[in-house]
């Protein structure tokens, strides 16, 4: 088993580059639809397309501002017309990875792709993430390719600078690294993100839409535990840390559900049909429909050696 749980962390760890994009519907839309939308409609084309190594979807409860012990100087509060409802997190294992999946599918098609972007999103920012500035220190959960409502309290960890950006990254990268080692927590993958470029994702095709600069976020850590009350535990004043010189904000968004619809560059079969279609057959134990010569027929070359999860 820890041979397994390293190669878990080994594989994620493969990823040298990740594109995560945050935001909010469009007031007038349902919540409902708009996450059922992405999950089963926009991630299962994001899912085709080349040069991806992983891509999870996280949708969220509003943000818990008791998650951990208050800190004097950090603010945990967020006003509810600025929080976020999603976070999608694609990653390349390489630059060649990322320039393949940037001419996939042609220009024509990729506008109509993108398209959903005019259709739900109100307000988003996407953040770049390199090398080892996005790490995954920790996961004992057995699950590489999680699939719907999560099973522990999880959280996405958002958080804004104060001061110098090297002493903020230190200190993240130091509470990512203790939280690792404590009894209790489960998973913790950190994201140190780069200042957002407007005029790449413009010249991508990407509409942009991209908050404004007070709203947007400089690190991010997923977090598993076993409890709330292990949360609780693992941010306060008695750190000895200061973290009011480097910390402005944190917000602490709880997950409700996971979709991975890519895995170790391959999609998953939620990536392929949507997870609908994955929990009925899960539901059934409907083997058959997982067999690599009905998936190549349905979904063509695409499936390569068969979904991954």
């Amino acid at each position: 088993m820890e041979n397994a749980l390293t190669d878990l962390i080994q594989t994620e760890n493969r990823a040298t580059i990740s594109r995560i994009t945050c935001g909010w519907k469009k007031p007038e839309l349902s919540l409902e639809v708009v996450w059922r939308y992405w999950r089963d409609v926009h991630s299962p084309g994001i899912a085709r397309r080349q040069g991806v190594w992983e891509y999870r979807h996280f949708q969220y409860d509003p943000v818990k501002n008791n998650v951990f012990a208050p800190v004097k100087g950090v603010s945990y509060d967020c006003p509810s017309d600025q929080q976020l409802m999603w976070q999608s997190d694609v990653r390349y294992e390489n630059d060649a990875a990322l320039a393949k999946f940037g001419t996939d599918p042609n220009p024509a098609v990729l506008k109509e792709l993108l398209g959903d972007i005019e259709i739900i999103v109100d307000k988003s920012t996407t953040y770049k993430v390199l090398g080892d500035k996005a790490w995954t220190f920790a996961d004992s959960s057995g699950d590489a390719g999680p699939q719907g409502p999560v099973k522990r309290p999880t959280y996405s960890i958002f958080f804004r600078q104060r001061g110098d950006e090297a002493a903020f990254r230190a200190v993240v990268k130091g509470i990512a690294q203790r939280w690792a080692k404590t009894a209790g927590v489960v998973r913790v993958r950190m994201s140190l993100f780069e200042v957002p470029d407007m005029e790449a994702e413009r010249k991508a095709g990407y509409p942009v839409k991209t908050h404004p600069q007070e709203m947007q976020y400089q690190a991010l850590i997923d977090l598993s535990v076993d409890s709330e009350a292990v949360a609780h535990g693992l941010l306060s004043d008695a750190d000895g840390v200061d973290y009011a010189a480097h910390i402005s904000t944190i917000h602490a968004y709880p997950v409700k559900v996971i979709y991975t619809s890519v895995r170790q560059g391959l999609p998953t079969i939620v990536g392929l049909r949507g997870y609908p279609a994955y929990d009925a057959m899960m539901s059934l134990k409907a083997d058959n429909q997982r067999d690599l010569g009905l998936l190549t027929w349905m979904y063509g070359p695409i499936v390569q050696t068969g979904p991954v999860a």
